[in-house]
């Protein structure tokens, strides 16, 4: 649960535009670049992921400035760490983003993506969440609900491996959280 004293996400001045100098940039200064997310599908998969992983990273990066540094994300409450991650996602029009928990496995549904292919979406969640954490993170997809509702899974590199292989051979993400945690199928 926040405390009272837990920053809460507040997105005023996040995106900044210069109209006499015709730039936007972001709270610390970087320079923005509007892309409608249609031009974005137009890359190839590992431009489009690169993209995704830049992104995130500057997202996760705001996070960590905002929080004080990495160490100060990680002794953040999960509901605030989560609150200004995704605050940050939505401000770069990612999509709605939130977190379940099943015991340590932890699942992003990102709720009207801005794209379509699911290793960008996934590139950008783990480049949000390695950049504010400070440690690196992997992002496997779980799959799309109907009204377009995607989850993730993001652990570590070998668990996320393991995910995809399961999500390859038709096991729905249910399952696939059941087993990591060492349920059955």
């Amino acid at each position: 649960m926040a405390s009272p004293t837990d920053p809460s996400f507040d997105p005023t001045g996040a995106v900044r535009f210069d109209l006499r100098a015709g730039s936007a940039s972001d709270s610390q200064g970087a320079r923005l670049v509007l892309v409608p997310s249609d031009a974005l599908e137009l890359l190839g998969a590992e431009a489009l992921t690169a993209i995704g992983l830049h992104m995130g990273r500057a997202c996760g990066a705001r996070v960590a400035a905002r929080l004080g540094g990495d160490d100060g994300v990680r002794s953040s409450s999960l509901e605030v760490a989560v609150a200004h991650l995704s605050g940050e996602l939505a401000v770069a029009g990612i999509g709605a983003v939130h977190v379940e928990r099943w015991g340590r496995a932890m699942v992003v549904i990102v709720s009207n993506p801005c794209v379509a292919d699911d290793a960008f979406v996934g590139a950008v969640l783990a480049g949000a969440l390695s950049a504010a954490s400070g440690r690196e993170v992997t992002a496997a997809a779980l799959g799309r609900e109907q009204g377009g509702e995607a989850r993730y899974f993001l652990g570590s590199a070998a668990t996320a491996e393991r995910v995809e292989e399961l999500v390859a051979s038709g096991k729905a993400y249910a399952e696939v959280v059941a087993i990591l945690q060492g349920g059955s199928s």
